[in-house]
C-alpha cells in the first residue's frame, strides 16, 4: 500500500506541484526477474526519479556532452555532502540517492543524467550502472569500480571522455595501486576472498596502464589550457593511492575553480579559492589529473 500512495502521490506532484512539498524517501526496488528492464537490484525513491527530471530541465539539447554535465553540477548546488551512500545495503544494488551527494557520485550522477535522453530515467539508470561497475555488471562488493583511476579508465574506454593530462605536461605517475586490498579492518566486506581477490584484480588493471599527473607547483602555469566543464582529479600523496578527490573545473574571473562536494562544506560548492590555492592548501593532495568529456 505504501509503494502504491508514493508512486501516485509522486505522479500527482509532478503534475501539481506544492511549494516547500517533499516527496518522500522511501526506497524502492526493481528485483522482478520478470521485468523487461534487463536492470536488477536497483535502490532508488520516487524523489530520485523526480530530481532526474528537474536536472535534465536544466540542459538544451544542442549544448554538447560537458556543457550539460557542468550544467547539471551546476544545478546540485547546496547539496547535501554525505559519505558513503552506497554502502548501505548488505548486497550489493545499484543505489540511486540525488539528494545527498560525495564529490565521486556528484561527477558520476552528472554524467549519467547528461548521457540520459529527455525523460529517460531508465536510460539513467542504465549509464549510471555502466559508469559504476567493471563491465556495467553489478556482481557483488567486488564489480564495483572502488579508485577513482579506474572510473577514468572506463569511461575513457567507453567514450565518454579524453585523460588530457600527459598533453598537458604531466609526468609519469609512479605508483603502485593497492589501498584498499591492504586495508582489510577499513574495508569490512574485503575479508571475504571472492571480494579481495575481485579487488585485487582491479588493482592490477590500474597498474598496468600508464598514468600522469600534473604536480601542484606546475598547475598555475597550465592552468589556461583547462576548460569550463573538464573534470579535474587531485592526486593522493599516499603511495597506494591514486586519487584523494574530484569535481569540475569552472573559470571564474580568468581563473579555475573546482565545482565540488565538500566534506569540508558539507555540500556541494564552488571553491572560494582557485585551483592552484587550493591544492596549495592540501597537504595531502600531490597534483592533478585531467579530463575532458567527448561526445
Amino acid at each position: 500500500m505504501k509503494f502504491l500512495i508514493t508512486r501516485l502521490l509522486g505522479f500527482w506532484l509532478l503534475i501539481f506541484p506544492i511549494q516547500g512539498f517533499h516527496l518522500p524517501d522511501i526506497p524502492l526496488f526493481d528485483n522482478d526477474p520478470a521485468a523487461e528492464n534487463p536492470l536488477r537490484k536497483v535502490a532508488y525513491s520516487d524523489r530520485d526519479s523526480f530530481l532526474f527530471s528537474e536536472k535534465q530541465k536544466t540542459v538544451t539539447p544542442e549544448t554538447d556532452l560537458g556543457g550539460k554535465t557542468l550544467a547539471i553540477a551546476r544545478s546540485f548546488l547546496g547539496t547535501s555532502y554525505v559519505a558513503g551512500t552506497l554502502d548501505m545495503n548488505a548486497e550489493e544494488q545499484l543505489v540511486v540517492n540525488l539528494r545527498q551527494l560525495d564529490c565521486w557520485t556528484l561527477v558520476e550522477n552528472s554524467l549519467a543524467i547528461a548521457l540520459a535522453n529527455e525523460g529517460d530515467f531508465q536510460g539513467y539508470l542504465s549509464n549510471l550502472q555502466q559508469l559504476r561497475y567493471w563491465g556495467g555488471t553489478v556482481d557483488g562488493y567486488g564489480s564495483r569500480i572502488h579508485y577513482f583511476s579506474g572510473w577514468l579508465l572506463q569511461a575513457e574506454k567507453s567514450g565518454f571522455l579524453r585523460d588530457l593530462t600527459r598533453e598537458m605536461g604531466g609526468i609519469p605517475y609512479r605508483k603502485k595501486i593497492g589501498y584498499i586490498s591492504a586495508r582489510p579492518d577499513k574495508y569490512p566486506k574485503m575479508r571475504d576472498a571472492a571480494t579481495l581477490r575481485d579487488i585485487q584484480a582491479s588493482e592490477r588493471r590500474i597498474n598496468a596502464h600508464a598514468w600522469y599527473f600534473i604536480p601542484k607547483a606546475k598547475v598555475a602555469a597550465m592552468e589556461h589550457l583547462i576548460e569550463d566543464g573538464d573534470l579535474i582529479m587531485l592526486t593522493s600523496s599516499r603511495r597506494d593511492l591514486d586519487i584523494a578527490h574530484q569535481g569540475f573545473a569552472v573559470r571564474q574571473n580568468g581563473r579555475i575553480h573546482l565545482l565540488n562536494a565538500s566534506s569540508l562544506a558539507k555540500k556541494v560548492v564552488i571553491s572560494r579559492q582557485t585551483l592552484t590555492q587550493y591544492l596549495a592548501a592540501q597537504k595531502g593532495q600531490s597534483g592533478i589529473m585531467v579530463a575532458r568529456l567527448t561526445d
